[in-house]
């Protein structure tokens, strides 16, 4: 159950602003506050050590949508009631969803700067409502028990309702045995241990894959154990804001991306 917000005058701690900027595209906002807290491309993986219901305002250029773990920490690092603004050179109705899944409401897009606003819901992580328990008058209590045991006697059996003799029950071992004898269970034919190979070794006793391989050894063997992981998605690149969430690459800074292999830049 979530409780709404209370309001007061007095000023929460450690609310701060935050700018991040990640879209070189886009040039940063001419008059910043002087408490402002101004990241780039290489302090984006700051936000996941942020303490919760840091900021009050955020404002974040950005090429692409975030990813579902970065969209949560922004979510968790900014108060009730707080507003973030994400302008992008790219696809304005993906940012728009990456917002309405982060958690997101009160979206807004404006066209014309390639921007949207959000709110974060007036609502505090984790917090309880009691409800109160309304009691039914002992009349309508009465009745509806009445009710329930009605309903329960319909299927109810007495102690002696299976003691008549003319009440034959059916043998379960028995009717087992008759259906196994209309099925001819035969063992799989086409099942292959995951272990074994269809091709046969080579000189050395060294197992060598044929030429039209089905089994998978010619892809085994052509995997390089010293070659770079590749991007599946294509962020890794980017750094922890367009990442996944089992990304190799969690918690290091951006990197240039050449032929899909990724590359350190150190």
């Amino acid at each position: 159950f979530l409780e709404p917000a209370r309001k007061s005058n007095e000023k929460r701690k450690m609310a701060q602003q935050l700018f991040l900027h990640l879209d070189s595209s886009i040039s940063f906002p001419e008059k910043l506050p002087g408490s402002a807290v101004k990241w780039g491309s290489e302090d984006q993986s700051k936000l996941t050590s942020a303490t919760d219901n840091t900021f009050e305002q955020v404002w974040i250029s950005t090429p692409k949508p975030f990813g579902t773990p970065y969209m949560a920490n922004l979510l968790r690092t900014m108060s009730p009631s707080a507003t973030v603004t994400m302008c992008t050179s790219g696809d304005l109705p993906a940012v728009e969803r990456s917002l309405l899944f982060g958690g997101f409401t009160d979206i807004k897009t404006d066209e014309a700067k390639k921007s949207v606003s959000a709110k974060k819901p007036a609502f505090k992580l984790g917090a309880a409502k009691k409800f109160k328990k309304t009691v039914a008058p002992k009349e309508d209590t009465a009745r509806i028990r009445q009710e329930e045991k009605k309903k329960a006697s319909v299927w109810a059996l007495g102690d002696d309702d299976l003691a008549e003799e003319d009440v034959e029950l059916e043998d379960e071992d028995s009717l087992l045995d008759r259906e196994v004898d209309k099925v001819d269970i035969a063992a799989p034919t086409n099942v292959k241990d995951k272990n074994s190979k269809d091709c046969g070794t080579g000189p050395g006793g060294k197992r060598k894959a044929c030429k039209d391989c089905t089994c998978g050894l010619k892809e085994e063997q052509e995997i390089d154990p010293n070659a770079e992981p590749k991007s599946a998605c294509g962020n890794c690149g980017l750094g922890d804001a367009f990442r996944c969430s089992t990304c190799p690459y969690l918690g290091k800074p951006a990197f240039t991306s050449k032929d899909n292999v990724v590359k350190l830049v150190l």
